[in-house]
């Protein structure tokens, strides 16, 4: 609720600001109280987000304990992916690919309670994350094109920072 009542402060207070700044003379007092109302909504909005982050983390919605889930699974479903990808034709090998970047989708989502924990934390694990999800989108992006090497070569890499993602985690002091 603060973080709507912040929106809604901000967007009266932008307005507000921009109607007593076009006017010739500027009505300083309204682009003042303009910007005061607006420091009132990022005050409301922050403290929402950070409300928000932490009922997530409360309810199991998010957090280390989620994202070593989604991670484990991702892992176990991409080394069998790995194991079989010489039986495998390109269009399978891209069809289980793609399931396994789906689930690694919720993964930014369900990090975002890290970020109670300090920036650090949230960047280190992001960084790393990263990293995987590229290297599997291009081993996608070579499967679709054809280049069943060059994608076999971003699923090993890929299956690796998926590792050190893991890695990361378990480093984490949280």
């Amino acid at each position: 609720m603060k973080k709507l009542i912040g929106n809604g402060l901000l967007t009266i207070g932008l307005i507000g600001g921009a109607i007593s700044a076009a006017r010739i003379p500027p009505m300083w007092g309204g682009v003042i109280g303009s910007l005061a109302v607006m420091g009132v909504g990022i005050f409301l909005r922050r403290q929402g987000e950070k409300e928000e982050l932490h009922k997530a983390k409360q309810s199991g919605t998010g957090g280390k304990e989620e994202l070593e889930r989604i991670l484990k699974t991702a892992l176990n479903d991409l080394e069998s992916l790995v194991e079989a990808r010489d039986s495998l034709d390109i269009k399978t090998l891209r069809a289980r690919l793609d399931k396994i970047l789906e689930e690694l989708e919720k993964f930014p989502e369900k990090a975002q309670p890290l970020r109670i924990e300090g920036m650090r934390a949230y960047g280190e694990i992001m960084t790393a994350f990263s990293s995987a999800e590229r290297r599997l989108n291009r081993a996608w992006s070579a499967y679709a094109d054809g280049y069943k090497g060059e994608g076999d070569t971003y699923l090993e890499l890929g299956l690796e920072s998926l590792k050190n993602t893991l890695k990361v985690l378990h480093a984490l002091k949280l």
